[in-house]
């Protein structure tokens, strides 16, 4: 028996998790809810979804087993001696629970009600609330519970242990290949992106009533309902794991506009809304970035007249004057909604429109039934820069902190004067100043403390989603190079990670909801994308910061000095001088700890030569970099360096051997080796060991130890 998903990251067995099937839409769920099924504390227990079960089914794995959590059913594994332990189970339509297992006594149904076997292999539960039909055949196993007689049990029954599991769980695996190239090799970190997918799977609606298309319910009401100022997220998160399904949301938010392109903000397949208040100005963009990912032509055609036609009424909502100033009408539409007052205009809502402008027009010429036709909304658009650069700009402040209420110019603090950043195209002067600022006060605009915040408080809302979401999709514009990205990417995904494991820990719950798990996946994907493009060379040096849990102090004070890094680093390239060295140094930590060879290197080197008497922790990390990417001349030089000034220091001593081995400098490497030995042998016994296995190798003629990397899985080889 294969063990379809023992390759895919586990996450702890969870009481009340409940498993439904795929698919099962808003009317479905009503009628079949008690015909769900949900864990219990023990590992391998499961019950029917109701206040008061009568029975539950045990499958007598291991408590210690490797547990992976789906929406729809679950896995466990063991390894034991030379075979493995296994349970595979999904609920694949409401009322059965199918699945199999291997090198385990068969699962048992445990209950005080009367029970009859009606035929050799299938067991009736009776009960006036809850009978259920178990069966067993050659390690494969079905439970109905939705069947009222035995003979109707027994046939569904005979018609799962007829069919292949096998290619059920497979296709599963399948529908979360896209999940999968977003791990990392972090069990806590991976372990929240798969129970994120999850929550975000568990979420999806199959069309109905009056909504037309595949749509998402919304962890804002209990009642069924999308809220279309959920999809920036979600459409952003499923376009990394399924890009079909994040198109398919925005058709179905376009297509529930009325005629004259007004979106309700929430909508049900049975009840209608009023489209008093606009979505936030995000959908043209959020299209974008799904297009992006497949360039699907059909998706372009879809999405093309009815984004116009929504961005047109968005632009008359906010300016029904047309006195090309537009204002919030709605204490609900800002993103900081403690900044509304009635006739309010804001740089965050101008600049909003102006990048939905422009990504309508984009999408525009790319496609071929469109590109010809003129830019939509110049006009507007030109008013839309004109406001922001002329109206909201202070320039003696240097911020855009202006705002004009009932035609009065006020000043605004806050979240708003982050969001210009936003748009691709504001003018590196201004850039730079925002960017300084956050350098300066040590927050964002709002007052959000980098070094302060934490989403490990469970009721820690201070940082709403959607700024966060929103600064992250800044950060990628004025930061094309990943430096501030994936900074912000690490603290936030810590704070989740901590978060996660007090909910389920300490709470014995999971508090993800689907929004939630989608903004989760973006950070994740961001980070591992970043990971990735920095290739494999330098990757071995930092495989014990991956496998280690990072001290979440020390990730704040990294991601503090990001901010101010992008900025200064920017200034004083523009004016042709070395930034200081503070700057310089945490740039270097920054990408070290991140596993950034090129940018470990570059700021080294800028160190080295800008300020050589305080550049021995620069030549060290440049020098180790340097022999993971074979450079071994260039990083024995740098390692000699550090030697003669630091002549003591153990990882050095190990360093250069090692840079001298390679190189087949054998008498030079030996003294390095010795010395250590000599120093730090019974300090070090594991590594004393190491480095003598080297000596006696190069004594052979080998100068390339095996495993040699492996080393820099020891603190001390990154430290002086």
């Amino acid at each position: 028996m294969n063990s379809i998903f023992q390759s895919y990251p586990a996450h702890p067995w969870t009481a009340e998790w409940t498993f439904e099937p795929r698919g099962c839409g808003t009317t479905s769920r009503e009628k079949n809810t008690g015909y769900f099924f949900h864990t219990t504390e023990t590992v391998g227990r499961i019950r029917p979804n109701l206040e008061s079960p009568e029975w539950s089914l045990q499958l007598p794995i291991p408590q210690n087993s490797r547990i992976n959590l789906l929406f729809n059913g679950f896995c466990g594994y063991f390894d034991q001696d030379k075979h493995t332990i296994s349970a595979e189970v999904i609920v694949p339509e409401p009322g059965v629970l199918w699945g199999r297992f291997s090198n385990i006594p068969a699962p048992v149904l445990l209950s005080d009600l009367p029970s009859v076997e009606t035929e050799e292999g299938f067991l009736w539960l009776e009960s006036d609330t809850t009978p259920a039909l178990f069966a067993v055949r050659d390690e494969t196993f079905c439970l109905v519970t939705k069947a009222r007689i035995p003979a109707d049990g027994v046939q569904l029954a005979e018609s799962y242990l007829e069919k292949d599991l096998e290619a059920d769980l497979s296709a599963e695996f399948e529908r979360r290949a896209g999940a999968v190239k977003l791990f990392e090799e972090m069990n806590q970190h991976d372990s929240l992106a798969v129970i994120s997918t999850e929550c975000m799977m568990r979420a999806l609606r199959p069309p109905e009533g009056t909504i037309p298309g595949l749509w998402s319910q919304s962890p804002a009401t209990d009642s069924p309902h999308f809220n279309a100022n959920e999809l920036f997220a979600l459409a952003l998160a499923w376009r990394h794991i399924d890009p079909e399904t994040a198109e398919d949301l925005v058709r179905t938010v376009l297509k529930v506009q009325t005629s004259s392109g007004a979106i309700p903000i929430t909508y049900s397949p049975r009840e209608s809304f009023s489209v008093l208040e606009a979505p936030k100005p995000l959908i043209a963009k959020t299209a974008e970035k799904v297009w992006q990912v497949r360039k699907n032509p059909q998706f372009l055609d879809d999405i093309i007249q009815p984004l116009r036609r929504h961005l047109q009424w968005l632009l008359h909502h906010f300016d029904p004057k047309r006195r090309g100033l537009h204002c919030w009408q709605n204490s609900n539409e800002p993103l900081a909604p403690e900044i509304y007052e009635s006739d309010l205009a804001t740089v965050d809502l101008a600049v909003l429109l102006l990048t939905e402008i422009e990504a309508l027009n984009r999408l525009r010429q790319a496609s071929p039934a469109y590109a010809d036709n003129p830019p939509c909304f110049e006009q507007e658009r030109d008013s839309l820069e004109d406001n922001l650069q002329n109206q909201f700009w202070n320039e003696e402040a240097s911020q855009f902190c202006n705002a004009i209420a009932r035609g009065k110019m006020v000043r605004l603090k806050g979240f708003p004067a982050f969001v210009p950043l936003l748009w691709e195209k504001l003018p590196f002067r201004q850039q730079a100043a925002v960017l300084d600022r956050i350098r300066e006060s040590g927050n964002l605009p709002g007052g959000v403390s980098l070094l302060s915040w934490q989403k490990s408080a469970l009721d820690n809302k201070s940082f709403p989603l959607l700024q966060q979401l929103l600064v992250l999709e800044t950060l990628k514009t004025v930061d094309p190079h990943g430096t501030l990205i994936n900074g912000f990417a690490r603290l936030s995904l810590q704070g989740f990670v901590e978060w996660h494991t007090l909910s389920v820990e300490e709470h014995g719950i999971l508090q993800i909801d689907p929004v939630t798990a989608a903004y989760i996946i973006v950070l994740q994907e961001t980070y591992s994308q970043r990971n990735q493009d920095r290739g494999t060379l330098s990757s071995l040096v930092f495989k014990g910061f991956r496998k280690t849990r990072t001290d979440w102090y020390d990730i704040a004070v990294v991601v503090a000095t990001i901010l101010a890094v992008a900025s200064v680093h920017t200034i004083y390239k523009q004016l042709h001088r070395p930034p200081p060295l503070i700057t310089l140094e945490a740039q270097m930590n920054n990408a070290y700890a991140s596993k950034d060879a090129e940018g470990t290197v570059q700021a080294g080197m800028a160190i080295i030569k800008h300020y050589p008497e305080q550049s021995a922790m620069a030549k060290l990390m440049t020098g180790n970099i340097l022999l993971i990417q074979h450079r071994y001349e260039e990083a024995s030089t740098q390692l000699a360096d550090v030697r003669k000034e630091y002549p003591d220091s153990p990882g050095p001593m190990i360093a250069l051997g090692l840079a001298y081995q390679l190189q087949g400098r054998f008498p030079e490497a030996e003294a390095n080796y010795a010395e250590f030995t000599y120093l730090f042998g019974e300090i070090f016994p594991d590594l004393a060991a190491t480095v003598q296995k080297y000596s006696y190798l190069m004594q052979e003629g080998f100068n390339s130890p095996p495993k040699w990397t492996d080393i820099y899985r020891y603190q001390l080889m990154h430290e002086l």
